[in-house]
């Protein structure tokens, strides 16, 4: 996570309205006080949206990682330093300043991007928020692009969510001004990708004022909170997007430790909200173990509390589908959990075959439960039978998405996305099991691959699909690249998908990409999905420039471990050695705790 602040003049996109004075910003103090509900003062609890906000400092790294924002700033300049408060009002887009903008699509198979009109939020949306028409215009026009565009399907969460996401989180960031900066930038990042002549100034001056009004906090003292622990999670979804998950590392630990420190098991389920950030936080820890060979950082009990808690909750609300949707959710991350921790046991050695084997049953156990449970949400009522808009398959695609009963409508459509989990799930545990037990059975492997780009094929095809559909799909669809035919028709319909996603603003890390190049034997493939730079759009391609510097040193074997998607590409180690193990193996691979968060910042990690 290094620092954004050195952007500036030469990208002064877009413009911010200036205070008054630009002499009293230069002397304003920088400082940002703490959250609303961390039990301060009635003077200090005024929402810090109301005031005026810190001045950033001038181009120095806010997080430790300077080198390759120095190499930026060169490119960059400067940033100037902005209120997130003022009366100012401006019409139209704070963007105003992009001309020439186009509707045209880089996309080889849709038109992602929008007109800057299409783009434009309704600003009556956030009305309804406390304290949001003393902030700023650009602050408002992101946080009303956020709520009239961005879903809980964008930060990689079920239907659950949606309340979370769409209320609750806006709520939380207005009372937060590192949290605002956090969703803030977010919004931009999704609203630049979308904009024809995007920018990455929009969105990485707020990212920047996040992370250094964030360590503000931390190193002066003030209470953690919820809006602290939720600033780090959304810092953490921004990293993911940007394709760089060393730096995600950084703020999962940190969240770890604000979260341990905050609650225990019991007391996180104690209300829907923190039952949500809960669910958001273990996202990245089951992510984290699974693709880098670890145990989850988080122990299981609190897999195990959040599970007992849903059922109960799902049991008191009967015909409630969210409360299914999290119930299935948290069971699939439990699942996901023990897998990991399998693994990571046995491919450091920790356990002998005889215990893996029994492990492994127990497991293979799990996953019929978690098969039986995902039928339980199935009504053949919604299963789709026809397709209607049907067109005829062509010689380039690689499935049929018109599978009578393969898709469920509307009213069902979260159970395609549980459908997509649970193929997913079965491969990764198949691919790792089979690797360690050395009964591996490619057949089979592919057969769910080429199952997995149906129900994406399918979802994809649908008329009334939701916008971004494909987003959430990211990573069940690059387990199923691994396994599918090598010929030149898939390797293509794979590429053009892949593109297609990057498209939508999910940047694979540089990782994922040079293996894929390996994979198929294309070396062009590392520098872009498809020949010639086709749909490559100019700002994905800043960001996989700045990412590739940024992800090039990991400080551990750990961040390196997530970093080469260890696990994922197991095989392919495998196959590159020379050593005839019989099962993957690999030294321990440890966490640091030292990182861009301050050394000095009061978080516990409870035992």
């Amino acid at each position: 996570m290094g620092s954004r602040a050195n952007l500036g003049a030469a990208e002064k996109h877009p413009p911010i309205p200036e205070s008054e004075s630009s002499d009293d910003n230069e002397s304003r103090d920088s400082g940002i006080s703490g959250p609303r509900f961390a039990g301060r003062d009635d003077a200090s609890k005024d929402s810090l949206a109301r005031r005026e906000s810190p001045t950033m400092p001038r181009p120095r790294a806010a997080i430790g990682r300077r080198q390759s924002t120095q190499s930026l700033a060169r490119k960059k300049g400067r940033q100037s330093s902005e209120p997130a408060s003022s009366n100012k009002e401006k019409s139209g887009s704070p963007l105003s300043d992009i001309t020439g903008a186009t509707s045209e699509s880089h996309s080889p198979g849709g038109n992602f991007e929008m007109t800057p009109a299409a783009l434009e939020p309704s600003m009556q949306l956030i009305s309804d928020i406390p304290g949001v028409s003393d902030l700023k215009y650009d602050i408002r026009y992101f946080l009303a692009y956020h709520q009239q565009y961005l879903t809980c399907r964008h930060y990689f969460l079920r239907l659950h969510a949606e309340s979370f996401i769409e209320h609750d989180l806006l709520a939380a960031a207005v009372e937060y001004e590192p949290l605002l900066y956090a969703v803030v930038g977010f919004s931009a990042y999704h609203y630049s990708i979308r904009h024809p002549n995007g920018k990455l100034y929009t969105f990485l001056r707020y990212y920047n004022r996040s992370v250094s009004g964030l360590l503000k906090s931390l190193s002066s003292g003030d209470q953690h909170s919820d809006a602290m622990l939720l600033t780090i999670l959304q810092l953490a979804a921004f990293e993911e997007y940007l394709g760089d998950w060393v730096s995600l590392v950084d703020h999962h630990q940190a969240a770890h430790r604000m979260l341990t420190e905050l609650y225990t098991p019991e007391k996180i389920n104690q209300t829907p909200f923190r039952r949500e950030i809960f669910m958001w936080y273990s996202r990245f820890d089951v992510m984290a173990g699974l693709l880098a060979g670890n145990e989850m950082i988080l122990s299981r009990d609190w897999y195990m509390t959040s599970e007992r808690f849903a059922i109960e909750d799902e049991a008191n609300n009967p015909g409630d589908l969210k409360k299914k949707y999290f119930s299935w959710g948290i069971r699939n991350r439990r699942f996901a959990m023990d897998m990991a921790s399998l693994i990571a046991k046995a491919s450091h050695g920790y356990i002998s075959m005889e215990e893996f084997t029994q492990q492994n049953q127990e497991l293979a156990a799990g996953l019929e439960k978690l098969q039986e449970y995902l039928d339980s949400l199935k009504d053949p009522a919604h299963a789709v039978m026809s397709y209607p808009h049907r067109v005829p398959l062509g010689p380039n695609d690689i499935v049929d998405p018109y599978v009578p009963g393969g898709l469920y409508d509307d009213v069902l459509w979260e159970v395609n996305y549980c459908c997509v989990d649970m193929v997913g799930m079965l491969m990764m545990y198949k691919y790792q099991t089979g690797l360690f037990l050395q009964q591996l059975d490619p057949v089979e492997l592919q057969a769910m691959s080429l199952e997995q780009c149906r129900f994406i094929e399918t979802m994809e095809r649908w008329p009334n699909r939701p916008r971004d559909s494909l987003l959430p799909l990211h990573s069940a669809f690059g387990l199923a690249t691994l396994f599918l035919p090598g010929d030149e028709k898939h390797t293509m319909w794979c590429r053009r998908t892949l593109a297609k996603i990057e498209q939508l603003g999910y940047t694979y890390p540089p990782t994922f990409r040079k293996r894929m190049a390996d994979l198929w034997k294309l070396p062009e493939v590392a520098h872009w999905w498809l020949p010639n730079d086709e749909g490559y759009p100019s700002l994905i391609r800043e960001i996989r420039e700045w990412t590739n510097e940024r992800a090039a040193k990991p400080r551990d074997a750990f961040r390196e471990d997530l970093r080469d998607l260890k696990t994922m590409f197991w095989r392919m180690n495998v196959d590159d050695s020379s050593s005839h193990t019989t099962s993957p193996t690999t030294t321990i691979a440890t966490p640091t705790t030292s990182g861009p968060y301050p050394d000095y910042s009061p978080f516990h990690t409870t035992p």
